[in-house]
């Protein structure tokens, strides 16, 4: 119960402070009953229900009418999971691209507009969404050799899963926790094929088509990844910023590097706004690599967008970012 006391449940605690919703599964049992994560089976990696309310919801007229039927709900819900022929990087970069941009429906049958717009997210209203954390989320994977992978915690907005976290804890016969948790997210992922020379299938790429954060953690040490990361790729969070976010009740009493990254990272509107201005994709080396910005790079760029928005002349409009070589100059003028 070490993993749960010190790591996995003071996460969910330290998540539910920040406005997250909880599902909570018995850590020492391997879930049977699909319906407690809000699903009709295991091989269901979106919550179809939770999706479907919230889109609807989102996309109301302004005097508050519903327009979106379930079936173009359906039918939207299918452009967001179906990827039959793209690997799980061209997948995830689709998927983005549909969450961040946004999608169309055929028609509005009540207003009668032609292929009307539609959010999955309302990255302007955080509170229109819904966010939700389950732990011990259990997805079937027929044709490995487990039959299923169950991650620590999955984070949900509006059912579709952006955050996957792996947590671990230190003891005698585990060296490097971080380590080993990376690794379960690549085997989750089923990545280790390209890093490590697994040959089989190991996990379900399709939890991942829609990941955005990959984490991480064993309390003392957290950090966050994408789904293009290796395990040199990952990185802390080591400070938390805006500042209002600064004072809180850690759960087990003490600021370790999974609290910063938690406080730092996933507050519901910080954790939508890394993920519309803070992450990029980009060719390296003939290879699609998606990156996420660090935490100097998120903390320059909104104290210049303050300063640019509030200084009363140039003096006070201006100012200096200071880098060190290769700490991410161009990506910090990409994000602003």
């Amino acid at each position: 119960m070490s993993e749960y006391n010190y790591v996995e449940n003071p996460f969910l605690t330290q998540l539910e402070q920040l406005g997250w919703k909880v599902i909570r599964q018995p850590q020492t049992e391997i879930p049977q009953d699909p319906s407690v994560s809000l699903r009709s089976n295991f091989k269901e990696v979106v919550l179809k229900e939770v999706f479907k309310d919230q889109i609807k919801k989102i996309n109301k007229l302004q005097d508050g009418t519903t327009w979106l039927t379930d079936s173009q709900a359906d039918d939207i819900l299918t452009e967001l999971s179906d990827h039959p022929f793209k690997s799980l990087v061209e997948a995830n970069e689709a998927v983005f691209k549909i969450l961040t941009e946004n999608t169309n429906a055929d028609i509005n049958n009540v207003t009668g507009e032609e292929d009307p717009v539609v959010k999955l997210i309302d990255f302007d209203n955080i509170d229109n969404n819904h966010f939700l954390a389950i732990n011990q989320f259990r997805v079937d994977t027929p044709g490995t050799q487990k039959n299923y992978i169950i991650p620590d915690i999955v984070l949900f907005v509006n059912g579709i899963p952006l955050v996957v976290i792996e947590c671990k804890y230190t003891s005698s016969y585990q060296s490097n926790p971080l380590e080993e948790g990376i690794r379960q997210l690549l085997r989750y992922s089923n990545q280790r094929q390209d890093v490590e020379g697994v040959s089989e299938k190991e996990g379900e790429e399709r939890l991942f088509h829609f990941n955005q954060l990959m984490i991480a953690t064993y309390g003392d040490e957290a950090s966050f990844g994408t789904v293009t990361s290796s395990y040199e790729h990952y990185l802390e969070w080591k400070d938390i910023y805006p500042p209002e976010y600064q004072n809180f009740t850690p759960p087990i009493g003490e600021i370790r590097s999974q609290e910063k990254l938690i406080q730092g990272m996933l507050p519901p509107e910080t954790l939508l706004d890394i993920m519309r201005h803070f992450t990029v994709y980009k060719q390296e080396a003939g290879k699609t690599i998606k990156i996420v910005g660090r935490y100097q790079q998120y903390r320059a760029v909104h104290k210049s967008i303050h300063r640019l928005r509030t200084g009363k002349d140039n003096k006070e409009r201006s100012g200096v970012i200071w880098h060190t070589q290769g700490s991410g100059k161009s990506l910090t003028m990409v994000f602003l």
